[in-house]
């Protein structure tokens, strides 16, 4: 290992464009994200409604700043910054967060990409 990933990460990255990485936070850390999530009101109330492409909406709350709570922290996350930074060779700056929210057994996907 290497900071925050290993050699085979970045070869990996650089082939396929992306790096998928299990379990970088813990089981606790989770957990902890997804009471904080249930219980922001702010996130829900903040959240805009997109269409789909196939009639259905998605959910989604967008921020700029990481700000001081439990968001912030994981995107400044020294094990997130690290690995990013290793990947491309640079230093990494904070552009946005997304959350999308969407309830279970309810129609909605979000069409990924990678910019």
């Amino acid at each position: 290992m290497i900071k925050g990933g290993s050699v085979e990460d970045i070869d990996r990255y650089h082939e396929d464009g992306y790096l998928i990485r299990r379990a970088l936070f813990l089981g606790e850390e989770i957990s902890l994200l997804r009471e904080v999530v249930r219980n922001d009101h702010a996130l829900d109330e903040a959240a805009a409604a997109l269409d789909d492409g196939k009639g259905n909406d998605v959910r989604l709350s967008l921020w700029n700043h990481p700000g001081d709570g439990i968001y912030g922290m994981v995107a400044r996350a020294m094990r997130v910054v690290d690995t990013v930074e290793q990947l491309i060779g640079g230093e990494v700056y904070h552009y946005h967060s997304k959350m999308i929210l969407k309830d279970a057994r309810t129609g909605g996907a979000w069409a990924w990409h990678q910019d």
